[in-house]
Parts: structure tokens; sequence; C-alpha cells
């Protein structure tokens, strides 16, 4: 019992630490990102392949620095949608989810499908 306890726990270090460095990754790719004219919460970036959300209390759209500007009004109710709905802290609760029942595929399984 106390082996599997072990294992869990690691398991459970060894996904907060990747997640940790991912997110730190990212932060230092969105460095030179700049504020969208007109648009508050809105920032352009580059090197990012797609736009998305990022931010649990104050989230904000970054946008790639190459989007045609006749997507970004699509873009931005699709991701403004994202943040009405709440869909950034529903994420980060599933992505804790998995993190704690990282040996349950099912678990993993219903992750993938939320997103």
């Amino acid at each position: 019992m106390e082996l599997g306890c072990r294992i869990w726990l690691w398991g459970i270090a060894l996904l907060l630490t990747w997640s940790v460095a991912s997110l730190l990754r990212l932060r230092r790719t969105l460095v030179g990102a700049v504020p969208l004219a007109g648009e508050p919460g809105v920032l352009l970036a580059d090197h990012i392949p797609s736009p998305f959300v990022l931010g649990l209390f104050r989230p904000r759209i970054y946008l790639p620095s190459d989007l045609p500007e006749g997507e970004r009004g699509y873009i931005l109710l699709h991701e403004r949608t994202h943040i009405r709905r709440l869909d950034h802290l529903t994420r980060a609760l599933a992505w804790l989810a998995a993190v704690v029942h990282w040996f349950n595929p099912a678990v993993w399984l219903a992750f993938h499908l939320a997103g």
C-alpha cells in the first residue's frame, strides 16, 4: 500500500512539474506580445500557431500576429465565448483532476474529449 501511494504521489509531482515547465516555456514565448489597438485584453504574439485564452483570474486572448485582419472578428468572438462560459477555469479543473487521477485512462479520455 505504501509503495502504491509513493508511486501515485511521484506521478502527481512529475505532472505538476511538467505543467509548470510548460507554462514557463509558453510565457517566454509570449514576452514580446503587444496589445491589439481598440481591443482590451487582446494581445498579438509572434511564434504562436493558433489563438488561445490564458489566465485564470484575468484571462487574456492571444492571437498570432500573422492572423489576417478579416478573420480576427470571428476568432475574437469565439475566444470571448470561451471566457464568458468560463472554459479556461473548467479546463484548469479538468487538468487538476487528470493530474490527481493520472493512473486512470478513463479520466485522460474524458479530459481529451472535453477539450
